[in-house]
């Protein structure tokens, strides 16, 4: 952690014990100046933490110019309107403030967003180790109908108090625990990205390496260490939140998610836009996540799976012209509010047949130890779901209110939203894409 504060250039400190809140003054005289400071929470929150963090703020004289408190029910959603209302909110109240979000993921972001629209360093106090958002710069919020990262600066300071945390409802532990089993393929798809972007494919950088390892190293280490984070296990939840703060850490330095996330959030992003619930409640960032995460599991190992070279396409394949290929985005999306948007992103990922030819070849011409590295960092299928289940995440379609055939056939509308080279771009480009899909859709090993 304090090699990631080195290399943060925007958040200057972070305590996470069973002792931080009592920390909250020190850091805002240290790190803040201001006149008063105002909180914003939701009515969960406010129980878990708020009066806390108000008690403490008033023991040592530092005024709170106001409180804004969301609904606990229907769940909040990421709205970049709700940070519009708060940037106004906080406006009105005058002075210098220093915004203080009390809560999880959502508050986080809407606070982030709102307070950089403001110029304003604000200060998080994370009541879940649900997601990894807490200290990354950039806040996923959904924007006209599209699910996108929106600019602004990560957390001046952080204070996280894990005897709180560990209180928190199972499912946000577990939802945290998703979203950290992510970062695998994330790993696996920046492999394939860079051997890609060599070739001339858009949307695939290469490596950077110290990003790359505050993500990847130790990360299974760390996953299994965490496994009963889900149960408050306090030990487990440290090294949950440390984790998913580490990963944060590493968005603000490299300034985009791709060493964090890539075509296993793309299912997450599209069941997002698509206000993916179960039994009346909205499904969980990082239980989305674990679905996505299973299947591009089991999309790179069927991809992989012949020693001698990639899957050839079928005979009858005939790779989509542009005005095809738009048409195909356009009609996949129609109703959508994000429809232009993602046609938009889609056609930045078509290249001409010339770059595909070179894209081909590359891997196969390095296929043995292209498909050693993605096997070497890639978890096995099987004991991925054994690890999910411990940490209770969701394992099978259903338990995110889809059947098995809705969610594989998710991969279509994943491949298309977002200019983030992956193991779905490259099956794409190489034509074997839906013949992956079928393989999928037809094994029973897979959800």
């Amino acid at each position: 952690m304090a090699d990631c504060l080195e290399y943060a250039d925007e958040t200057r400190a972070i305590v996470i014990n069973e002792k931080a809140l009592t920390e909250i003054p020190r850091l805002l005289s240290e790190y803040f100046e201001f006149d008063s400071v105002c909180l914003i929470a939701d009515e969960n929150t406010l129980k878990a933490a708020g009066r806390n963090v108000t008690e403490i703020l008033e023991g040592a004289k530092i005024k709170i110019s106001g409180i804004q408190i969301f609904p606990g029910l229907p769940r909040l959603h990421a709205d970049y309107s709700h940070a519009v209302f708060l940037r106004e909110w906080i406006s009105c109240l005058g002075g210098r403030q220093i915004p203080v979000a009390v809560g999880a993921g959502t508050i986080n972001d809407l606070v982030k967003r709102a307070s950089s629209e403001l110029k304003l360093p604000y200060l998080c106090i994370p009541t879940a180790a649900s997601v990894d958002g807490y200290t990354p710069s950039g806040a996923s919020l959904l924007m006209d109908g599209f699910k996108q990262t929106a600019a602004c600066a990560a957390p001046r300071a952080l204070a996280a108090d894990t005897a709180l945390i560990a209180k928190a409802p199972a499912y946000l532990a577990s939802s945290g625990f998703g979203d950290l089993a992510g970062k695998i393929i994330a790993g696996t798809d920046w492999i394939i990205a860079e051997k890609a972007g060599a070739a001339g494919a858009p949307g695939a950088p290469a490596i950077e390496p110290v990003s790359w390892g505050m993500v990847q190293n130790g990360l299974m280490d760390t996953l299994k260490a965490s496994q009963s984070a889900v149960n408050g296990d306090s030990w487990a939840v440290n090294k949950l939140l440390n984790a998913l703060s580490v990963t944060g850490f590493a968005i603000q330095y490299y300034k985009n998610s791709r060493p964090v996330s890539c075509s296993e959030h793309l299912f997450s992003h599209v069941w997002e836009m698509e206000d993916l619930s179960h039994k009346g409640r909205p499904v969980t960032h990082g239980h989305k996540v674990s679905i996505g995460t299973l299947i591009v599991t089991a999309f790179s190992e069927i991809f992989f799976e012949d020693p001698s070279g990639p899957p050839g396409s079928a005979k009858s394949y005939k790779r989509p012209g542009s005005q095809e290929r738009k048409a195909d985005v356009s009609r996949t999306f129609e109703g959508s509010r994000a429809q232009a948007k993602i046609i938009e992103e889609a056609m930045e990922k078509m290249v001409d047949e010339k770059i595909i030819q070179t894209v081909n070849q590359a891997f196969r011409d390095c296929w043995k130890e292209i498909r050693q590295s993605v096997f070497e960092r890639l978890l096995p299928y099987g004991e991925l779901k054994e690890l999910l289940v411990r940490a209770q995440c969701p394992v099978l379609a259903e338990e995110i209110g889809l059947d098995r055939s809705e969610a594989i056939a998710t991969a279509r509308r994943a491949q298309m939203i977002r200019n983030k080279y992956g193991i779905l771009d490259l099956a794409w480009d190489m034509g074997n894409f839906e013949q992956i899909l079928k393989k999928i859709e037809q094994s029973r090993v897979y959800l």
